[in-house]
């Protein structure tokens, strides 16, 4: 009877002893996780009575892997943020637009960003949370605008105030650490 729980009892201590099983240590990130390497910040201008947008100079938010060789791996270029007011009834509708570029790595989920509008004394007075889609064969892809309405008893405040938006990565509490996947050749 021993004999046939010999083969069972080395099968199990195989399994448990694989590496595939090994977990990174408490802390730390897995090894295919990234991160933006910094916000982009956004000075907006008045374009007319009632549409302001972002100004460019070259702002980019650019995923890099968390460990190793820290290579690039996605990015958002090209973005801008818009917001127009209507009057009747009084209005504001944030549009956010940009290109993504993958490079030859694709996220295991969209990653979600968070739009922050701030006055011109940097305080901020709304948010927006929204994904975007990567796709391995993204390369300077224009992205869909996104579209958000600003409740209405905070739209005058918001329009007559903005002065910067910052763009940043948006994670939620608990949730796990953006991955990303290598694409096939």
């Amino acid at each position: 009877m021993s004999t046939d729980l010999t083969p069972r009892i080395a099968l199990i201590a195989a399994f448990l002893a694989s590496p595939a099983h090994a977990q990174p240590a408490p802390g730390q990130a897995p090894p295919n996780a990234v991160s933006i390497e910094q916000s982009a910040v956004f000075d907006v201008r008045p374009a007319s009575g009632s549409l302001k947008e972002t100004m460019q100079r070259g702002q980019q938010l650019v995923w890099r892997a968390r460990r190793g060789t820290n290579d690039r791996r996605f990015e958002l270029a090209d973005m801008s943020v818009a917001f127009l007011r209507s009057e009747a009834p009084t209005e504001v509708k944030i549009t956010f637009a940009g290109h993504v570029s993958a490079f030859g790595w694709r996220p295991e989920s969209d990653p979600k960003l968070e739009v922050i509008v701030r006055t011109r004394g940097g305080a901020s007075i709304y948010f927006w949370n929204f994904a975007v889609s990567v796709r391995c064969a993204d390369s300077n892809r224009p992205l869909p605008p996104l579209s958000q309405v600003v409740p209405n008893d905070l739209t005058a405040n918001l329009f007559n105030s903005v002065g910067t938006v910052e763009i940043s990565e948006y994670r939620e509490p608990n949730a796990p650490i953006l991955t990303a996947r290598q694409c096939p050749s």
